[in-house]
């Protein structure tokens, strides 16, 4: 299984903006949400393509065949993929908003 770092990244280098990570973790139980946002149904779509592929993931993908909002729900880590629009309305920011964590790539901490 990747890392978040590793998630983040990925994300990051196929061009998703607003990448939000929340940590809604408790006790010993990890649990991460990544959010981020595409500015096309085409690009969502690519990256949760590829996603899928880095991953190895076997699971359906929620969302894909409208691709405003994609999710990969990875255990651990849940992953949505959002137009704009739809992460506005839906806002999901503002109810994690206190469990916000700053996850850094390497290529941010050179």
């Amino acid at each position: 299984m990747k890392d978040l770092k590793w998630i983040v990244k990925f994300l990051d280098e196929h061009k998703l903006k607003s990448i939000s990570v929340y940590d809604l973790s408790s006790g010993d139980e990890k649990k991460f949400v990544i959010i981020a946002t595409a500015l096309s149904t085409q690009t969502n779509k690519t990256v949760a393509d590829l996603l899928k592929e880095e991953l190895n993931y076997e699971d359906k993908i929620e969302g894909y065949n409208k691709g405003e909002w994609i999710v990969f729900d990875l255990g651990n880590y849940t992953i949505h993929l959002f137009l704009p629009k739809i992460r506005e309305k839906y806002n999901l920011d503002k109810l994690y908003k206190p469990k916000k964590i700053i996850v850094k790539t390497q290529k941010e901490e050179k």
